[in-house]
């Protein structure tokens, strides 16, 4: 069977009509160029790539990741292990072939295993590519449970809100620099507890398919960025709903010498797993079984359960606090699970309903493989 090829896609809607090549492939190998995996365009962006990616390697049949001949096989696995969607890919597939060339996955994993140290020591100078981090935690690695998500190495052991609070203010410190201070602390805290019971329940429901089977392989993290979102690439990715028109045009701002260019200047959090979704997981069901307008009533009834049923001390205000300091400063979050990506959008100050989410876009979207959490705020000077 021949591969399916990948070319570089940038946009939100190439990267899902990849998704329908994927799941129309009958499960081929997948081919790609090197930089698919490790460009930094953004979390929000970049989470949609490690998306196609895990679902292309749950639904595969030949779990081979292909390279042309003209690469060199040690350039191709640098690339890889580089960043979040090519380690998850690697963890997800069985091997990497670069034209005649083939790479097992544990082989084809040990360049990451100086990026995973690094990162598992809080080395933000020799992790932190273009103004992005990724905290990626994958099965079977010596540092799967890295120290800036976690306490002690145990999958039980996630931060609480004030460690991840710690963590989220460092890196804002460090990265965005002259930004830093543009981050309001509320929102800070607001992620802190939602990133720590986010990344809790990935460890209790996304380490297993629908039916409670324990994964082989699986993969969760974070995935944090500090840029400009500037040209049409960005700008189409607004286009499918009026609220989102709205927020792009709303926060352009002047970028660059002359001014005559502008941006949305953000911080991006995106959270991702590659568990069975929210509706696979509520229902006992893979989301080929669960009609659209069942899938979209589990997904927004998850939501709401996850806010407000936690019986931990201090836990369950992780969402609703995220949402408030959203709609208090004007910000977005997007989610993408099984056929949905629904999305809240808020106007600075404005009194819409924290859980009144919509339809990214009108198009009919194939059935993702785990799910993806972002966040995005944008930041005025």
């Amino acid at each position: 069977m021949p591969p399916l090829v990948i070319e570089d896609e940038w946009t939100l809607e190439s990267i899902e009509q990849s998704m329908h090549r994927v799941i129309a492939s009958d499960g081929a190998s997948l081919q790609l160029n090197k930089d698919f995996v490790s460009r930094r365009k953004g979390a929000l962006h970049d989470a949609a790539r490690l998306q196609l990616l895990a679902t292309w390697a749950r639904s595969a049949k030949d779990r081979q990741l292909k390279f042309h001949a003209a690469n060199q096989a040690h350039s191709v696995l640098q690339e890889l292990c580089d960043y979040a969607p090519g380690i998850v890919a690697l963890r997800l597939c069985e091997g990497v072939s670069v034209g005649e060339q083939f790479v097992r996955r544990r082989e084809a994993l040990e360049p990451a295993t100086e990026k995973m140290k690094n990162t598992d020591q809080v080395l933000w100078p020799r992790v932190i590519r273009g103004r992005t981090i990724d905290f990626t935690c994958v099965s079977g690695s010596k540092v799967q449970y890295l120290r800036p998500l976690f306490s002690v190495r145990n999958s039980r052991a996630v931060k609480r809100k004030e460690g991840m609070f710690l963590v989220l203010k460092a890196l804002s410190d460090f990265i965005a620099k002259s930004d830093a201070d543009l981050v309001p602390p509320s929102f800070t805290s607001a992620c802190a507890v939602f990133a720590a019971e986010l990344m809790k329940n990935t460890q209790e429901h996304a380490t297993q398919d629908h039916s409670g089977q324990p994964y082989h392989e699986h993969a969760e993290g974070l995935i944090a960025s500090w840029l400009e979102m500037s040209g049409d690439s960005y700008r189409r990715d607004f286009e499918g709903h009026p609220r989102l028109v709205e927020l792009w045009e709303r926060e352009q701002v002047p970028v660059g010498g002359d001014g005559t260019a502008t941006a949305l200047r953000c911080l991006q959090l995106s959270f991702f797993d590659t568990g069975p979704g929210f509706a696979g997981r509520a229902t006992g069901k893979p989301v080929e079984d669960i009609s659209p307008d069942e899938e979209r009533k589990v997904l927004l009834a998850s939501l709401r359960k996850n806010a407000s049923t936690k019986t931990q001390a201090g836990a369950g205000n992780g969402l609703p606090d995220v949402l408030e300091a959203l709609r208090e400063v004007g910000g977005l979050i997007s989610i993408r699970s099984g056929r949905l990506h629904i999305f809240n959008a808020f106007t600075p100050g404005d009194a819409r309903d924290l859980f009144q989410f919509d339809d990214w876009t009108e198009l009919e979207l194939a059935p993702a493989a785990g799910a993806v959490v972002s966040l995005l705020l944008p930041l005025r000077r």
